[in-house]
């Protein structure tokens, strides 16, 4: 976030001003932890992908290569948010994707729906980490993966990351996976990559 987030960004609040800008930011320089992150997922042809805070839709477009015939909804609660990942993904907008207003504490989508539920860069602004989670536990099929990738685990190093709103919240590696084992989740592993990024994957 820190190398292409501008200190007065609300990376929480993308229908504040400059969001749509911030978020095209986001799509390209959020591309090294998706290309990190997505190999270290199991996908398989026909999935049906939830993509929580998709914000600038990029994460979406790329995952549609990597699951042939997979179908995937994009769900943000800025209207800024669903917007631009309209646009980004417009060539399969309404086809293999669907992007929509909601709240990652209270998903618009049926349980035992997804094979995969994503969240980059986002749990940093869930309001409620255990309804969250709940939720995301709600919607996945069983034997589904959540899996959340963060740029950031420990606070302590990302003290100069934009927060002028005071709604971000970095959660180290121990606590995330309390949270998700107080879901219900199982199979809970921790992935590290270079400096500061983790993939943390749980299965329902």
């Amino acid at each position: 976030m820190a190398d292409f987030a501008k200190r007065t960004d609300y990376p929480g609040s993308p229908d504040r001003g400059g969001g749509e800008e911030m978020l095209l930011r986001m799509n390209a320089g959020h591309a090294y932890l998706r290309n990190w992150a997505y190999p270290l997922l199991d996908w398989k042809p026909g999935m049906r992908i939830l993509d929580v805070g998709c914000g600038g839709g990029a994460a979406i477009m790329q995952m549609l290569s990597l699951s042939e015939g997979s179908h995937i909804d994009g769900v943000d609660y800025a209207q800024t948010s669903v917007r631009t990942a309209s646009e980004t993904c417009a060539r399969e907008l309404g086809h293999r994707v669907t992007i929509r207003p909601g709240s990652v504490s209270a998903l618009p989508f049926g349980d035992d729906t997804y094979d995969l539920v994503t969240a980059i860069e986002t749990t940093y602004f869930w309001p409620n980490m255990k309804k969250a989670l709940s939720e995301l536990y709600r919607v996945l099929k069983k034997g589904g993966t959540a899996a959340l990738i963060n740029e950031g685990s420990d606070p302590a190093l990302h003290t100069d990351w934009p927060n002028p709103d005071g709604t971000l919240t970095i959660y180290r590696p121990e606590e995330l996976t309390g949270f998700l084992r107080d879901a219900g989740f199982r199979d809970i592993t921790v992935h590290h990559g270079s400096a500061d990024i983790i993939l943390v994957t749980a299965r329902k």
